[in-house]
This record gives structure tokens, sequence and C-alpha cells, in this order.
């Protein structure tokens, strides 16, 4: 009997420390599935928070088509106001401005979309508009290491290459800087505002000192206050950090003597 008892003690003490390691497996699953849920869960709200952006923006090609339509629009109320009686040679001058106008911003957008579509098929640069502006962006990545302002090697190649391209367009540009909002400070960088700024000043003198016009272009520095994308998230974050190269609107002639009298 006592031989039985002693065999059994240690099965009891096996069985015990099995159903203690059973508890921790499922304690951990438990763990692991909450997490895997939490995960499921931003990832969702990153991309739906993505969607909501992306539908704001609007590529160069929808852009391009965009004026197309809209030149043929014109074309043809210029033609129907032609054949009616009474409309003024003033009216019709007034639309074809308005109609050359449209086919000059569609030119600068067609030459322009041929000449970078080798760096966006690349994924050196993406291009597309936001709030009606014409964006060339760079991902912080290619030009900066993190929290410094000194362009690195593959940032210099590939602002090289947007020389010749931005300096073809007879428009001004902005260097825009970009953050996420992960604050900043440093002995050099008190600020999420002085790294952006020092950054798109960084990327303007490289432009200069490399054949940009530098009459046509300036920087501007907008630290973490104008995201594309959630800040919630490493990608998100990721997708703030950036350099834009924002193509600045003409305002018609009206307009400026409006103001000028006004």
């Amino acid at each position: 009997m006592m031989r039985r008892v002693a065999i059994l003690l240690p099965l009891f003490a096996l069985l015990a420390g099995g159903c203690k390691k059973v508890d921790e497996l499922q304690a951990a699953l438990d763990a692991s599935q909450a997490e895997l849920k939490k995960t499921q869960k931003e990832l969702e709200a990153e991309r739906q928070a993505n969607v909501e952006l992306e539908a704001e923006n609007q590529t160069l090609q929808e852009r391009i088509a965009e004026l197309e339509a809209e030149i043929e629009q014109l074309e043809r109320q210029i033609k129907d106001l032609a054949e009616k009686a009474g409309l003024t040679e003033k009216e019709l001058a007034e639309l074809r401005a308005e109609k050359a106008k449209r086919e000059a911003e569609l030119q600068v957008y067609r030459d322009l979309f041929a000449s970078l579509k080798k760096m966006v098929d690349a994924g050196t640069i993406k291009v597309g508009f936001r709030e009606g502006r014409l964006v060339v962006k760079l991902d912080e990545g290619i030009l900066f290491d993190s929290g410094r302002a000194k362009l690195k090697k593959e940032g210099q190649a590939a602002l090289t290459e947007l020389i010749a391209p931005l300096r073809d367009v007879n428009r001004d540009w902005i260097v825009a800087g970009h953050t996420d909002n992960v604050p900043i400070k440093t002995a050099k960088f008190q600020s999420n505002w002085e790294l952006s700024s020092a950054r798109a000043v960084e990327v303007v003198t490289f432009l200069i000192d490399t054949g940009m016009p530098a009459e046509r272009i300036g920087s501007a520095g907008y630290a973490e206050f104008d995201p594309v994308a959630d800040n919630s998230s490493p990608e998100g974050r990721a997708q703030n950090r950036r350099i834009e190269i924002v193509l600045m609107p003409t305002i018609p002639k009206n307009l400026q003597d409006m103001l000028s009298n006004g």
C-alpha cells in the first residue's frame, strides 16, 4: 500500500504541474488574442482614416482628366453662346480667356506628369493634389535620418532628379517640412517647428545650389499640424514625416487689379 502511495504522489504532482502549464498557456493565448483584436481594430481605424484622407486628395492623372472635361465644357459653352443673339464680345472674350487659362494649366500638368513619371513609378516621390494644389511628396526616410536636418546621399540624388521638372514650370514653388506629433527636444531642435523648418530650408538650399532659381522657391515649416495620416500608429506617423514641394497658384490679373486698387 505504501509503495502504491509513493508511486501516485509524483503522478499527482506531475498532473498538478501540467494543469498549471495549461493555465499559463491558456492565459498567454487569451492575451495574444486580445492583442490581435486590438491590433486589428487599430489597423481598421487607420485604414478608414486613410480612405477619408485619400478621398480629399486627387491624383495628377485625375486632375488632368478633370481639366480636359472642363475645357470641353467651356468650348461647348462658347459655341452655344456664339450662336445666341445678344451675346457681347466681352462675354465671349471672358469665356475664351478662361478656356485659355485651363488649357495652360492642363499643359503644365501634362508636362510635369511626363517628366516625373519615372520617379513616381520607382516610388521615389508621390504626386497628387491637396486643397487644390499640386504636391510633390518625398518621405522623410529618403531625405533625412531621424531627428536630423542634413540631407542624405539618396535624398540629394532624388532632389537632383527633380531640378529640371521644377525649373521647367514657370511658377513658384514652396518646400514644406512636416513632422509627426512626437515631440522633439534636442540641443539643436527645441521643437518640431524648428526641425520641420530646418529641413525645408536644407532642401531649398540644396535645390538652389544645384540649379533652381532662388526667386522661384521658398520654404515653410508646419511641424505636426498638417497631417496626411493618423498619428496613432507607427505607419501613420511615418506618412506624416515628409517634405512636400507645392506648386503655388497663380492669381488672375483681374483679381490682382482688384487687390491693388482696393
